[in-house]
Protein backbone atom coordinates (compact mmCIF):
# COMPACT_ATOMS: atom_id res chain seq x y z
CA UNK A 1 0.00 0.00 0.00
CA UNK A 2 1.63 3.47 -1.12
CA UNK A 3 1.20 6.45 0.79
CA UNK A 4 -1.63 7.67 -0.99
CA UNK A 5 -3.75 4.75 -0.55
CA UNK A 6 -2.96 5.79 3.13
CA UNK A 7 -4.42 9.19 2.42
CA UNK A 8 -7.56 7.55 0.36
CA UNK A 9 -11.22 8.60 1.03
CA UNK A 10 -14.07 7.50 -0.36
CA UNK A 11 -17.70 9.28 0.31
CA UNK A 12 -20.36 7.58 -0.52
CA UNK A 13 -22.97 10.49 -1.25
CA UNK A 14 -23.03 13.83 -3.10
CA UNK A 15 -25.56 15.32 -1.41
CA UNK A 16 -24.98 18.22 0.53
CA UNK A 17 -23.15 16.98 3.25
CA UNK A 18 -20.92 14.85 0.69
CA UNK A 19 -20.43 18.20 -0.87
CA UNK A 20 -19.12 20.02 1.94
CA UNK A 21 -17.18 16.79 3.22
CA UNK A 22 -15.06 16.07 0.31
CA UNK A 23 -14.25 19.61 -0.89
CA UNK A 24 -12.80 20.26 2.54
CA UNK A 25 -10.54 16.47 2.90
CA UNK A 26 -9.58 17.10 -0.81
CA UNK A 27 -8.52 20.33 0.25
CA UNK A 28 -6.27 19.11 2.95
CA UNK A 29 -4.18 17.14 0.76
CA UNK A 30 -6.16 13.76 0.66
CA UNK A 31 -7.21 11.98 -2.16
CA UNK A 32 -10.79 12.07 -2.59
CA UNK A 33 -13.55 9.41 -4.39
CA UNK A 34 -16.65 10.46 -4.62
CA UNK A 35 -19.97 7.74 -5.30
CA UNK A 36 -23.60 8.73 -6.45
CA UNK A 37 -26.39 7.25 -8.51
CA UNK A 38 -26.93 10.61 -10.07
CA UNK A 39 -24.34 12.12 -12.16
CA UNK A 40 -25.93 15.71 -12.33
CA UNK A 41 -25.11 15.55 -8.20
CA UNK A 42 -20.93 15.76 -8.81
CA UNK A 43 -21.79 19.14 -10.47
CA UNK A 44 -22.07 20.56 -6.55
CA UNK A 45 -18.71 19.67 -6.04
CA UNK A 46 -17.56 23.14 -8.30
CA UNK A 47 -15.27 23.10 -11.27
CA UNK A 48 -12.14 23.42 -8.86
CA UNK A 49 -12.48 20.03 -7.37
CA UNK A 50 -9.91 17.66 -8.86
CA UNK A 51 -10.77 14.08 -6.89
CA UNK A 52 -12.51 11.15 -8.46
CA UNK A 53 -16.00 11.08 -8.86
CA UNK A 54 -17.78 7.10 -9.37
CA UNK A 55 -21.59 7.45 -11.42
CA UNK A 56 -23.56 4.22 -9.76
CA UNK A 57 -25.11 2.29 -7.09
CA UNK A 58 -23.07 1.70 -4.18
CA UNK A 59 -24.18 -1.98 -3.43
CA UNK A 60 -23.14 -2.61 -6.81
CA UNK A 61 -19.20 -4.32 -6.24
CA UNK A 62 -18.06 -3.10 -9.12
CA UNK A 63 -18.53 0.27 -8.16
CA UNK A 64 -17.09 -0.10 -5.26
CA UNK A 65 -14.21 -1.74 -6.76
CA UNK A 66 -13.45 1.43 -8.92
CA UNK A 67 -13.48 3.41 -6.02
CA UNK A 68 -10.49 1.66 -4.83
CA UNK A 69 -12.33 0.41 -1.35
CA UNK A 70 -9.10 -2.71 -1.10
CA UNK A 71 -7.01 0.36 -0.53
CA UNK A 72 -8.89 2.77 1.27
CA UNK A 73 -8.38 4.71 4.09
CA UNK A 74 -11.35 6.08 5.67
CA UNK A 75 -15.13 5.44 3.67
CA UNK A 76 -17.83 7.54 4.82
CA UNK A 77 -21.48 7.24 4.18
CA UNK A 78 -23.74 10.18 3.64
CA UNK A 79 -26.47 9.28 1.70
CA UNK A 80 -29.93 10.64 2.71
CA UNK A 81 -30.75 6.79 3.17
CA UNK A 82 -30.15 5.10 6.45
CA UNK A 83 -30.84 1.69 4.81
CA UNK A 84 -27.75 2.59 2.57
CA UNK A 85 -25.57 3.91 5.22
CA UNK A 86 -25.52 1.22 7.64
CA UNK A 87 -25.07 -1.43 4.57
CA UNK A 88 -22.70 0.45 2.87
CA UNK A 89 -20.19 1.08 5.87
CA UNK A 90 -20.95 -2.64 7.10
CA UNK A 91 -19.36 -3.48 3.66
CA UNK A 92 -16.80 -1.21 3.61
CA UNK A 93 -15.61 -2.24 7.51
CA UNK A 94 -16.25 -6.37 7.31
CA UNK A 95 -15.52 -7.13 4.19
CA UNK A 96 -12.70 -4.92 2.70
CA UNK A 97 -11.56 -3.99 5.79
CA UNK A 98 -11.46 -0.57 5.62
CA UNK A 99 -9.62 1.10 8.94
CA UNK A 100 -12.17 3.88 8.98
CA UNK A 101 -16.31 4.02 8.53
CA UNK A 102 -18.27 6.48 9.57
CA UNK A 103 -21.86 6.48 9.08
CA UNK A 104 -24.33 9.71 8.49
CA UNK A 105 -27.46 8.86 10.64
CA UNK A 106 -30.22 10.72 8.86
CA UNK A 107 -33.08 9.69 11.26
CA UNK A 108 -32.02 10.06 14.75
CA UNK A 109 -34.40 7.22 15.26
CA UNK A 110 -32.12 4.55 13.59
CA UNK A 111 -29.24 5.46 16.09
CA UNK A 112 -30.26 1.76 18.15
CA UNK A 113 -29.68 0.02 14.92
CA UNK A 114 -25.72 1.83 14.71
CA UNK A 115 -25.00 1.11 18.20
CA UNK A 116 -25.83 -2.46 17.81
CA UNK A 117 -23.61 -2.82 14.83
CA UNK A 118 -20.84 -1.05 16.01
CA UNK A 119 -20.73 1.34 13.67
CA UNK A 120 -19.53 5.10 14.68
CA UNK A 121 -22.04 7.50 13.43
CA UNK A 122 -22.56 11.20 13.30
CA UNK A 123 -26.24 12.62 13.19
CA UNK A 124 -26.28 16.28 11.60
CA UNK A 125 -29.34 16.77 13.04
CA UNK A 126 -29.17 15.87 16.78
CA UNK A 127 -25.81 17.73 16.59
CA UNK A 128 -27.52 21.02 14.92
CA UNK A 129 -30.35 21.15 17.61
CA UNK A 130 -27.54 20.84 19.90
CA UNK A 131 -25.55 23.66 18.72
CA UNK A 132 -28.88 25.71 18.50
CA UNK A 133 -29.51 24.53 21.76
CA UNK A 134 -25.85 25.46 23.18
CA UNK A 135 -26.50 29.70 21.42
CA UNK A 136 -29.56 30.01 22.80
CA UNK A 137 -28.54 28.67 26.66
CA UNK A 138 -24.75 29.65 26.82
CA UNK A 139 -24.40 32.62 24.87
CA UNK A 140 -21.45 33.57 26.25
CA UNK A 141 -19.89 30.16 24.99
CA UNK A 142 -18.10 29.97 21.80
CA UNK A 143 -17.61 26.95 20.58
CA UNK A 144 -14.49 25.71 18.64
CA UNK A 145 -14.99 22.47 18.16
CA UNK A 146 -17.77 19.63 18.45
CA UNK A 147 -17.40 15.86 19.64
CA UNK A 148 -19.21 13.06 19.01
CA UNK A 149 -22.76 14.00 18.35
CA UNK A 150 -22.23 17.32 20.59
CA UNK A 151 -22.23 15.42 23.56
CA UNK A 152 -19.15 17.21 24.38
CA UNK A 153 -17.44 21.32 23.09
CA UNK A 154 -15.03 22.85 23.11
CA UNK A 155 -16.08 26.21 24.42
CA UNK A 156 -13.23 29.27 23.90
CA UNK A 157 -13.73 31.96 26.98
CA UNK A 158 -11.79 35.50 27.27
CA UNK A 159 -11.33 36.48 30.45
CA UNK A 160 -13.14 39.86 31.74
CA UNK A 161 -12.55 42.65 34.26
CA UNK A 162 -14.65 40.54 36.64
CA UNK A 163 -12.33 36.94 36.85
CA UNK A 164 -9.18 39.43 36.99
CA UNK A 165 -7.01 38.09 40.28
CA UNK A 166 -9.11 34.38 40.31
CA UNK A 167 -8.29 31.01 40.46
CA UNK A 168 -9.05 28.94 37.26
CA UNK A 169 -10.93 26.28 40.12
CA UNK A 170 -13.12 29.00 40.90
CA UNK A 171 -14.61 29.05 37.01
CA UNK A 172 -14.31 25.61 36.06
CA UNK A 173 -16.02 22.94 37.41
CA UNK A 174 -13.55 20.14 38.10
CA UNK A 175 -16.23 17.34 37.46
CA UNK A 176 -18.23 18.57 34.17
CA UNK A 177 -15.23 20.58 32.55
CA UNK A 178 -11.86 20.29 31.60
CA UNK A 179 -9.73 23.23 30.86
CA UNK A 180 -7.32 22.18 27.63
CA UNK A 181 -5.42 25.24 27.31
CA UNK A 182 -4.82 29.19 28.29
CA UNK A 183 -3.35 31.61 26.16
CA UNK A 184 -1.69 34.05 27.53
CA UNK A 185 0.32 37.50 25.95
CA UNK A 186 0.24 35.31 22.04
CA UNK A 187 1.70 32.01 24.31
CA UNK A 188 -0.58 28.64 25.65
CA UNK A 189 0.36 26.61 28.33
CA UNK A 190 -1.70 23.64 30.23
CA UNK A 191 -2.90 25.40 33.04
CA UNK A 192 -2.92 24.24 37.08
CA UNK A 193 -6.15 24.60 38.69
CA UNK A 194 -4.57 27.38 40.90
CA UNK A 195 -3.56 29.19 38.13
CA UNK A 196 -4.38 33.03 38.77
CA UNK A 197 -6.31 34.36 35.68
CA UNK A 198 -5.49 37.94 33.74
CA UNK A 199 -7.54 40.01 31.90
CA UNK A 200 -7.90 38.71 27.91
CA UNK A 201 -6.82 35.44 28.93
CA UNK A 202 -7.93 32.85 26.45
CA UNK A 203 -9.00 29.48 28.24
CA UNK A 204 -10.34 26.47 26.25
CA UNK A 205 -12.39 24.36 28.12
CA UNK A 206 -14.05 20.95 26.91
CA UNK A 207 -17.59 20.48 28.39
CA UNK A 208 -20.64 18.47 28.60
CA UNK A 209 -23.98 19.96 28.56
CA UNK A 210 -24.09 20.38 32.61
CA UNK A 211 -20.34 22.07 32.33
CA UNK A 212 -21.26 24.22 29.67
CA UNK A 213 -24.27 25.54 31.99
CA UNK A 214 -22.36 25.88 34.89
CA UNK A 215 -19.77 27.99 33.06
CA UNK A 216 -22.48 29.82 31.76
CA UNK A 217 -23.94 30.58 35.42
CA UNK A 218 -20.75 31.13 36.93
CA UNK A 219 -19.83 33.91 34.14
CA UNK A 220 -22.81 35.01 34.84
CA UNK A 221 -23.23 35.61 38.45
CA UNK A 222 -19.64 37.11 38.47
CA UNK A 223 -21.46 40.03 35.70
CA UNK A 224 -23.86 40.85 38.04
CA UNK A 225 -21.38 41.30 41.05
Amino acid sequence: MTDMDKKHIIIAGCGRVGRELARSIFKRGYTVTVVDPDPRAFDRLGYDFEGRTVQGDIFDQDVLKRTGVKDAYAFAAVTNSDSVNIVTTRIARDIYHVPHVIARIYNPRCMPIYEKLGLQTVSSSSWGAQRIEQLILHPGLHSVYSAGNGEVQIYEIIISDEWHGHKLSELVPPKEAVTAAIARGGRASLPAPDTILQVHDILQISATDEGAALLQQRLHLREED
